[in-house]
């Protein structure tokens, strides 16, 4: 339950951010998305499995503050966790400059997919002229929260942080 909690907590604290910071303050007209990087980081984290978890929950709880077809950044998010995870079970040596590269590479391949399954679903408007400028900037800030992220999601979660070979001790 204390779990539960934690981690409702942190997607909670999370849609605030979105909603309340980033979305008040645009880069080159660009939001940052914090709900992206939880299901990434979570991903890295917990494992795919519990990232796909928390991407679905990260990805409905923005679906609900969007207007977008309900379902289709719970998808993509879900998605993106399991991704992560697959791919950092596979890394045996981890650094804090590996991760923020491997945040902001999985941010950029998330928004991408976002927009190739939201062209799909019919949302035209996500395909822009503008789309470069927008994965750039998602990508950079992403992978500059991604230690914050990975810290509340460790504490969410109870994981313990891991110091030697495999995950990020620090």
């Amino acid at each position: 339950m204390k779990v539960v909690f934690r981690v409702a907590l942190v997607v909670t604290s999370a849609a605030v951010l979105q909603i309340g910071l980033f979305s008040q303050v645009p880069v080159f007209g660009v939001r940052a998305m914090v709900m992206l990087l939880l299901a990434i980081t979570g991903g890295m984290v917990l494992g795919p499995d519990r990232g796909a978890i928390l991407g679905f929950v990260a990805g409905l709880v923005f679906d609900l503050l969007l207007i977008t077809p309900l379902g289709l950044c719970a998808l993509v998010f879900c998605l993106c966790g399991f991704v992560a995870g697959r791919f950092q079970s596979s890394v045996t040596r981890s650094s804090r400059a590996r991760l923020m590269a491997n945040v902001g590479v999985g941010s950029a391949m998330g928004y991408g997919l976002l927009v190739v399954v939201g062209w799909v679903l019919g949302k035209h408007n996500m395909l822009s002229d503008r789309l470069a400028v927008i994965v750039l900037v998602v990508s950079v800030s992403n992978a500059l929260l991604a230690p914050i992220a990975m810290r509340a999601i460790r504490w969410a979660w109870d994981q313990p942080r891991v110091s030697a070979g495999v995950g990020y001790g620090y």
